[in-house]
């Protein structure tokens, strides 16, 4: 039960810019659990995780004060299990600088895939799992859009998934009824934001209040990238 934040801005843009509207999602929605943002920085993936909640973690400022970025992806959580709260188990996961992965759900087959990737795995919750088979999958050569959507089949549950590459893409796949992502234009960025668990315009009558060319994301993988366009370009 998490929220996801997804920023992409036509040039770089201070972390601060992004953590008031962060500090708004945890605050509305269902989170407060830990946290955690990935940006690309010259080629590469950087990441921030904390266990404190965003408004209570004392490190954040320090940490992310000089982090400039055209693409942010960031992770607020609440997990179904709170036995899951350690920093290993915080979002989003990274594999190797060359990508970040986001999970809000419960992936239900976790279990069945556990064994074949406990090699790797450091955490205990569900999303870490689906991480692994991800990066599987784009290790060997599946387009990150079409990995998205293979997590969410092969997985079952629900699943907003979230990816931040190093080459810039920025991916959201929209498959949790109860809290489904939504695209839109705010501030001369393009975001995609989790609707804080309420099915209503809430997220917009409370938080993203100019937000303009406002699409809900259905159970399809699209790009957060700066454009004028309304229409949600679905990724191939």
């Amino acid at each position: 039960m998490c929220e996801v934040l997804a920023v992409a801005a036509p040039a770089a843009i201070a972390f601060r810019e992004v953590a008031p509207w962060a500090g708004e999602m945890e605050r509305l929605g269902i989170a407060g659990f830990g946290w955690g943002a990935a940006w690309i920085d010259d080629g590469v993936v950087r990441r921030y995780r904390s266990e404190r909640s965003f408004a209570e973690d004392p490190d954040r400022d320090d940490a992310l004060r000089d982090v400039r970025s055209s693409r942010f992806l960031v992770h607020l959580r609440r997990p179904n299990r709170l036995s899951t709260l350690q920093l290993a188990d915080t979002q989003p996961f990274v594999e190797r600088e060359l990508f970040a992965f986001c999970h809000n759900g419960f992936l239900q087959r976790h279990l069945d895939f556990r064994p074949r990737y406990e090699y790797r795995l450091e955490g205990r919750a569900d999303s870490e799992v689906g991480f692994a088979y991800f990066a599987e999958q784009v290790t060997h050569g599946t387009a990150p859009a079409g990995a998205l959507r293979e997590v969410h089949e092969r997985f079952g549950g629900n699943a907003n998934l979230g990816y931040l590459g190093s080459n810039g893409e920025l991916l959201i796949y929209g498959g949790h009824a109860d809290n489904p992502p939504w695209r839109f234009a705010v501030d001369g960025c393009t975001v995609a934001a989790t609707a804080l668990h309420s099915d209503d315009q809430s997220l917009f009558d409370m938080l993203f209040t100019d937000a303009t060319d406002r699409v809900r994301v259905g159970r399809e993988v699209v790009r957060i990238e700066p454009a004028v366009s309304a229409e949600v370009r679905q990724a191939r």
